[in-house]
């Protein structure tokens, strides 16, 4: 019941390495370390931004923690507030 109303993953937008002249596929592991925490959903080139991905990563993965996408660092920009759901109660 703790996580009533609270997805145990997040959706983040991640900022790739731009230094590579490609995009993530569709799947691929999103990790910390040697740890997979998540999986890109699609994958872009963004006008301003450069390369981008959208991905569900594991609620509990640290904000400012460097995530790894097909051997590109990549840093998140999260999109859905990991602590929404948190004070909210069902009602009885």
């Amino acid at each position: 019941m703790h996580t009533l109303g609270r997805p145990p993953r997040r959706l983040t937008l991640l900022h790739l390495d731009g230094s590579e002249n490609r995009l993530p596929v569709r799947g691929s592991d999103v990790t910390v370390g040697e740890k997979a925490v998540g999986f890109v959903g699609t994958s872009a080139r963004h006008h301003e931004l450069g390369p981008i991905a959208l991905a569900p990563v594991k609620r509990n993965v640290p904000i400012d923690a460097v995530l790894t996408v097909e051997g590109m660092p990549a840093a998140q920009e999260v999109i859905v507030d990991p602590e929404v759901g948190l004070h909210v109660r069902p009602q009885r």
